[in-house]
């Protein structure tokens, strides 16, 4: 990923973003030269599939293949909320960096893409453990 990008101050053109959209098969492909033997199998296996599907979306409108529900392996789905998460308490050139309550809220409301249900009430019930906060960071 061009340091160009990552550091841009303001809104990705399209070709920009297409670039963007390039990393998690640029990832996953790296992780196909990953050693492979019985003992690293599911290793690789789980590499590969986060590395391709961390920035898919429950409801299909996500990136590279667009998979929907299921389809995306919860691996992914768990890094993504996660790699969202991230991304909303971190700073950017681009935005300010948000509040925990912010962050989760947004996460919440879908402002970051669609999460499962499922993976959702996980996320609650572990931003509501007293030390909580302490662990994430």
């Amino acid at each position: 990923m061009p340091i160009e990008i990552l550091n841009k101050n303001g809104k990705l053109t399209k070709e920009e973003m297409g670039v963007v959209k390039q990393h998690p098969l640029t990832g996953a492909e790296m992780t196909l030269r990953f050693l492979k033997s019985k003992m690293t199998e599911k290793l690789n296996k789980y590499s590969y599939e986060i590395c391709r599907y961390h920035h898919e979306r429950y409801d299909g409108k996500g990136y590279p293949d667009g998979l929907k529900g299921d389809k995306i392996p919860l691996c992914a789905q768990v890094v993504g909320l996660v790699d969202a998460y991230d991304a909303l308490v971190s700073e950017r050139p681009y935005k300010r960096k948000l509040t925990n309550e912010e962050a989760i809220q947004m996460i919440i409301n879908g402002d970051c893409g669609v999460f499962s249900k499922k993976l959702l009430q996980s996320f609650i019930a572990a931003t509501k453990q007293p030390d909580w906060i302490d662990k994430s960071i």
